[in-house]
């Protein structure tokens, strides 16, 4: 990622820092004319999260009109908010104690009983939540390829150990009058870490098709390619409006977060250092337009 783990140059704070790294991460520029290019729209996505939302859901607007042309029952294009990735927090760390409460040691108090029905329970919703999210995080929306298919591979594989490891090593500490919420839980388990590992099959075609970074990002939700036009001059009117406003609203704020992103452009070394610091002097656009491949 381009700049990430290096200094603010400019003494911007983390969380603009944060919006900055997240884009770049996934721009996969051709060459350095090409990002210093982006690097205004960068600075109006990274110095106002509302900015980035707005231009995801213009997007999403775009490819879904498009898309209803060609098929009228065609499903939403799906975009992220605050509250999905909160659920993908919130799974991920259903998954992890998951697997914890079962490497409890035999004197924690735990019963075996109780720890594979809760284990079983949390898998189950950890998984369910990430089938839920799925769509969202094959087209990027919900993290970039931030979260790529491995970590279901990763889940389905811990719980499927996990649930053999307490079969083998562990069910004789399970009673008879126990033995139901046992098997249940382990069911449960077993049972989500199939469909964990089935679910990371359908994710890894998703992130092998390149949907979720670079040019493909933008039109990898249409339903025919064909209509990419479409989108990027729907797109190009959308900047139109909201790259003068944030230049009129806030110059200063934008111009200082350009510098810090042509400086993470040269950290990461997609740009030299005379290309920043000739493009450190570029004028503001005119005209505002949409990245184009």
């Amino acid at each position: 990622m381009a700049g990430a783990q290096h200094p603010s140059v400019t003494g911007m704070d983390e969380r603009t820092l944060g919006r900055i790294d997240l884009i770049l991460f996934d721009a996969d520029y051709r060459d350095a004319h090409a990002a210093i290019e982006d690097s205004w729209r960068v600075a109006v996505m990274a110095a106002d999260a509302r900015m980035r939302a707005a231009h995801e859901r213009a997007r999403a607007a775009a490819v879904g009109a498009a898309n209803a042309r060609r098929d009228p029952t065609a499903p939403r294009v799906p975009t992220s908010t605050g509250l999905h990735r909160v659920a993908l927090g919130v799974a991920l760390v259903a998954g992890v104690v998951a697997v914890a409460l079962l490497t409890t040691p035999r004197t924690s108090g735990l019963a075996v009983k109780d720890a594979l029905l809760a284990a079983g329970l949390l898998a189950v919703g950890s998984v369910m939540v990430l089938g839920w999210l799925e769509p969202r995080r094959a087209n990027g929306s919900l993290w970039g390829s931030r979260i790529p298919a491995v970590i279901h591979f990763g889940f389905g594989g811990l719980w499927l150990l996990s649930a053999a490891a307490v079969f083998g090593l562990r069910w004789g500490e399970v009673g008879t009058l126990d033995v139901l919420p046992a098997i249940a839980g382990l069911t449960l388990l077993a049972g989500a870490g199939v469909a964990a590992l089935i679910l990371g099959e359908v994710a890894h075609r998703a992130d092998r098709s390149g949907r979720q970074t670079g040019m493909g990002r933008v039109t990898g939700d249409l339903l025919d390619q064909r209509d990419a036009d479409e989108v990027f001059d729907a797109l190009d009117r959308w900047w139109a409006d909201a790259g003068p406003d944030a230049l009129r609203n806030s110059p200063n704020r934008i111009r200082a977060v350009r510098r810090e992103v042509l400086g993470r452009l040269r950290a990461g070394r997609l740009i030299g250092e005379r290309e920043e610091r000739v493009a450190s002097f570029d004028p503001d656009p005119l005209a505002w337009t949409e990245r184009r491949p």
